[in-house]
């Protein structure tokens, strides 16, 4: 006798009402997750990188006021707090709940400078403009969707429920046609910014069900790629390589790609990340030679000359290990976490 498949319409006509019930749930639930491929997929990304490599891979405890950085006595920026955001990923992903309420306070006191426009201000005066809104919403919005997806994310239903509103208020004053034009012209050279810009778009446009948002998003997202040399992999900042700003540009692809799956733009980011691995040495210097922006010297932030950023070339090549398994990246971050670790 022919048994049915255990999912087919003819086995679910002979169940039981509550089996049914269960049956049919769990299929929706498994429609849903293909229909939607990346909707849970950050965390499980993170969970498989090593957690003794993770550590240093950026991130700051807010002190007591909320404030990280260069905010610290005195907000500035809604772009300083950004470091509370990945501080706020790696507490979901080792479960610490300490770790995780310590962060929250940095999300309070940002939301506490929004201004009823949406952008962020003190004392009726905005502070930054809309490129420090898009670098605060892309991670912030990160930091949202990881700590959804985790075991912590119950304990926190109603904070986000209140908190959603204010961000979607931000990205729609992001979304104003001013600051769109804006973006472009102040990025354009810089397409680790344009892919910064994309995904605060685009992941705010999941967070608030927005489709709008979603294409901006994607819209930013093809800016980027035309300063992406496909000969190669290299992103140009400023008309050149950069083996620091190409792998920020590089992890932010790839955490679009969590939500936004493509073919040609997954290529595009191995191929970035092969020409990032290239770069780091064997001893885990990461080679300068040549660099556009940094490590010669040739820029300034906040009066320092701009240096390589060893964090978040560590996080790119996690990334790329953790998605692809490729255990020539894994090696390079582990090779510039032990130079790190013996300096």
């Amino acid at each position: 006798m022919h048994t049915p498949h255990p999912f087919s319409p003819q086995a679910l006509c002979v169940l039981t009402p509550l089996r049914e019930v269960r049956v049919v749930a769990f299929v929706a639930s498994l429609l849903l997750a293909f229909a939607n491929p990346a909707l849970a997929q950050q965390l499980a990304i993170l969970q498989k990188m090593p957690a003794g490599l993770l550590r240093y891979t950026g991130g700051a405890k807010p002190d007591a006021d909320g404030m990280v950085s260069y905010n610290r006595g005195g907000f500035k920026s809604p772009e300083f707090q950004r470091g509370a955001m990945l501080y706020l990923i790696r507490g979901v992903v080792a479960s610490d709940r300490e770790a995780a309420a310590d962060a929250w306070r940095a999300i309070d006191a940002t939301f506490q400078r929004q201004t009823d426009a949406g952008n962020f201000g003190r004392a009726g005066q905005p502070h930054g403009g809309p490129s420090a809104v898009a670098f605060w919403l892309a991670d912030l919005d990160q930091a949202i969707l990881v700590l959804r997806e985790s075991g912590l994310g119950p304990e926190y239903k109603d904070r986000l429920a209140q908190l959603l509103p204010k961000v979607r208020r931000a990205a729609q004053w992001l979304a104003q046609p001013r600051y769109q034009e804006r973006l472009k012209r102040e990025d354009a050279d810089a397409p680790n910014r344009l892919l910064f810009d994309g995904l605060a778009y685009g992941l705010s446009g999941i967070l608030a069900d927005d489709n709008e948002l979603k294409q901006l998003g994607r819209r930013f997202v093809d800016l980027a790629m035309t300063q992406f040399r496909a000969t190669d992999g290299v992103f140009l900042e400023k008309g050149g390589h950069d083996s620091s700003y190409q792998a920020v540009a590089a992890l932010n692809l790839q955490v679009w790609l969590l939500y936004f799956p493509d073919k040609r733009l997954a290529d595009a980011a191995a191929a970035a990340v092969r020409w990032e691995r290239a770069r780091i040495k064997p001893d885990g210097q990461v080679d300068v030679t040549g660099n556009s922006r940094t490590g010669l010297r040739q820029e300034q932030w906040m009066g320092h000359p701009k240096g390589v950023n060893l964090s978040q070339i560590t996080l790119c090549l996690l990334y790329d290990y953790a998605r692809t398994g490729n255990q020539q990246s894994l090696d390079a971050a582990r090779r510039i976490v032990s130079r790190r670790t013996r300096s």
